[in-house]
């Protein structure tokens, strides 16, 4: 289902104006907090890597080596690519696997990248990996940056579709104290709103949210769910919330 999933997700991304939020909290981490030293990276499921290659480029450029869990063969397929073409002199290794399934690396790390990819760890893997993050794979002074939904919870969300079809998503809270009770330090934390258009339910954005629920469902019961939420069509009530957490 690679191809056929790259397809999916760009259709539901083509609903919102996701993709333009990143440049300038990319910027704002980087004049905010010292990434210089970070001179390896860990990037736990870039899929195809945009967002990923340019918090790179901008946020940590002294970067040298890098290590990519990715279990989509497609979409780990077009990471290596766009490594290729941005990042052409930095050592790089893309294992098409999950994070579930990984021994881990071979040497400690400076940084551990995860963009909108905890929703598909659960509560105990989830403390097992962070546990593993502050005690195994990262090195001194390393830091962890996650990419998460928020306020997953609040009335009016566009994220209670998710609820309604059976399978809430992630909270930004949870994450948030998993990570401080595996020991580490938050150092920075922004939320970003951000707009989705619900006026055209084609197919490909049904999928998506179709393929993430955790029961079957029709396409036609996330069209019911949709639009008895948003009737008008539209939502501004989404928020991610960016995050550095400190191995001190």
């Amino acid at each position: 289902m690679s191809g056929d999933y790259l397809d999916v997700y760009s259709g539901y991304r083509s609903h919102d104006n996701y993709k333009e939020l990143f440049p300038s909290i990319f910027k704002l981490l980087s004049s905010e907090v010292n990434l210089g030293s970070v001179k390896s990276c860990l990037i736990v499921g870039p899929g195809d890597g945009v967002h990923e290659v340019m918090f790179i480029n901008t946020c940590v450029p002294g970067t040298s080596r890098i290590i990519a869990l990715e279990p989509d063969h497609e979409s780990a397929e077009r990471f290596r690519a766009r490594l290729e073409s941005s990042l052409p002199v930095v050592a790089r290794q893309v294992v098409e696997t999950s994070i579930q399934g990984w021994k881990g690396p071979d040497y400690q790390v400076d940084l551990v990248l995860m963009m909108l990819v905890l929703y598909y760890v659960s509560p105990s893997e989830r403390k097992e990996l962070f546990k593993k993050l502050h005690e195994q794979w990262l090195a001194k002074d390393g830091r962890v940056v996650i990419v998460s939904s928020s306020r997953t919870k609040s009335p009016g969300n566009a994220n209670e579709i998710f609820a309604r079809l059976g399978t809430p998503l992630l909270a930004w809270e949870d994450i948030e104290a998993d990570m401080l009770e595996a020991g580490f330090v938050k150092q920075f934390a922004r939320e970003m709103q951000f707009t989705r258009d619900f006026t055209k339910l084609d197919q490909s954005f049904l999928r998506f949210y179709q393929y993430h629920i955790d029961q079957p469902v029709t396409l036609d019961d996330v069209r019911r769910v949709i639009t008895e939420l948003f009737p008008d069509g539209q939502s501004d009530q989404l928020f991610y919330t960016m995050a550095v957490f400190h191995k001190e």
